[in-house]
């Protein structure tokens, strides 16, 4: 890699000069006598080992995570309500419930994450989940969906946060929203994976077995299985992390602590928390990421049912559902080269929401086929492609300590599945097949989260131009990107 490459990650507004600095510094604590290809393949060493460990494993068990949360919607289309007895809206309160559990312990995951450590923590949340996720392939009542529906939420609360926050310990901030972008492609993927192998798992007959039933009872298996694996590959964070050596585990630290991104060695002290919880610009930039996933949501969840209601079969439905989620994932892929074309999160961001603003006007609009799955596949272009930008924004912007990246990721998360809440209950059944009112209200919410954008790139912009006035001298200070 070239110190010229270093501009080139999705968030870097690092320069040459600042970064060949921080590199000298990291190695020796000075300013001088190393060189800067040196300096490069340190770092992209150490990059590279993290992410064959932490990265890779983190994006495979998320696949396995959004497999499991939305494989509700490809069991709704071959059988679940019917064999449950659901009518009118109980698959929506199922749909809720889920985002109850998740959101009754998220917030304080992180700070658990904190005291017990990410190698113990994350894959115990893991195995838990998988376990639920079998037992709904066992369940007779719709009241006993609506209980495992909640304990899903809660055992795979606490994850992605979680995920976010070792991200930021490992990664210096040039790098971090590139990786976080990378772990968010998990959920495009999933929903690329698990359309067309919940379609092959349905089909499986089995004289007491149901279909819909396969589909959660080998998917749970599946990720019981990976999850054991977390408890060798996880690392709390670098300073203890078993497969760095003492020189990368020196570097980084003195990297991280150069450039005000302290790792998970630091104590976590209350009023710092409180002090980051009183910021409204950390609030206001959650807006943006809640918008981004509730298009995600609408594509992951119900994009069977909004397929099924156009006239396919549930198998073709199945199928199809993975065409939206495909969009978003190639979205996802080249959103770091958006990003540079824009030149700022802010506007590339705003871009995704607006892409999503198109396509739900175009499905509210007609009940046309073809126009709808056009809109469905913008939705799930620009959905996707907030969901690459905005988490790992968040977390860049509010890396400066231990404790606004734990609230920032943890906000994150949180708010991102408080779009469950509206999304459950704005798509009904008796609103197909246009369900003019999921698509209404995810036009008003992308206009919401594009204000949100701009909002924030106004008080980031202000900010940074006081914060620059404090400094001494030469001294460097903590900037926001936008």
């Amino acid at each position: 890699m070239n110190s010229s490459d270093v501009s080139l990650d999705i968030g870097a507004k690092v320069s040459k000069v600042e970064y060949t600095e921080l590199t000298d510094v990291a190695l020796h604590g000075t300013e001088d006598s190393v060189s800067i290809e040196q300096n490069d393949k340190l770092l992209s060493t150490y990059c590279r080992k993290v992410d064959r460990r932490i990265l890779l494993y983190a994006t495979i068990l998320c696949i396995l995570n959004q497999s499991d949360r939305g494989s509700i919607g490809v069991a709704k289309v071959v059988g679940l309500e019917n064999d449950l007895g659901m009518v009118k809206n109980d698959f929506n309160i199922a749909a809720t419930l889920f985002t109850v559990g998740y959101l009754s312990l998220e917030f304080f995951s992180n700070f658990v994450l904190k005291w017990v450590g990410a190698s113990r923590l994350l894959p115990t949340l893991g195995i838990l989940w998988g376990v639920v996720c079998a037992l709904q392939g066992v369940i007779t009542t719709k009241g006993q969906l609506y209980a495992m529906r909640i304990l899903l939420g809660m055992s795979e609360c606490g994850f992605t946060a979680g995920i976010l926050l070792i991200l930021s310990f490992f990664y210096p901030k040039h790098k971090l929203t590139t990786r976080v972008g990378l772990f968010y492609l998990s959920s495009p993927l999933a929903n690329v994976i698990s359309g067309p192998l919940a379609s092959a798992l349905s089909q499986i007959h089995h004289p007491t077995i149901k279909r819909w039933q396969w589909v959660f009872i080998l998917e749970g298996v599946i990720t019981v299985a990976v999850s054991i694996l977390g408890y060798f590959v996880l690392q709390d964070h670098p300073e203890k992390c078993k497969f760095l050596n003492t020189e990368e585990r020196e570097f980084i630290r003195r990297y991280k602590h150069r450039e005000g991104t302290l790792g998970g060695s630091q104590k976590l002290a209350a009023r710092d928390v409180f002090q980051v919880l009183g910021d409204w610009q950390v609030w206001v930039m959650m807006g943006a990421t809640f918008a981004a996933c509730e298009a995600c949501g609408s594509v992951s969840v119900f994009a069977p049912e909004l397929i099924n209601e156009l006239g396919f079969t549930a198998a073709q439905a199945q199928a199809m559902s993975a065409l939206p989620s495909a969009c978003g994932a190639i979205a996802m892929v080249f959103i770091g080269r958006f990003v540079r074309v824009c030149g700022s999160h802010w506007l590339a961001g705003t871009s995704a929401l607006a892409t999503v603003l198109i396509g739900s006007i175009m499905m509210v609009s007609t009940l046309n086929v073809p126009v709808r799955i056009i809109g469905l596949c913008l939705t799930g272009t620009g959905g996707f492609a907030g969901l690459g930008i905005f988490p790992g924004w968040n977390i860049t912007a509010n890396s400066q300590s231990v404790a606004a990246s734990t609230v920032a990721s943890g906000l994150t998360v949180f708010f991102g599945s408080s779009s469950g809440f509206v999304l459950s209950n704005v798509f009904i059944n008796s609103d197909a097949p246009r369900f003019a009112i999921g698509h209404t209200v995810n036009i008003g919410i992308m206009v919401l989260g594009i204000t949100s954008c701009v909002v924030t790139r106004i008080s980031m912009g202000r900010r940074n131009c006081k914060l620059r006035e404090t400094r001494f001298g030469g001294e460097k200070v903590f900037q926001f990107e936008y």
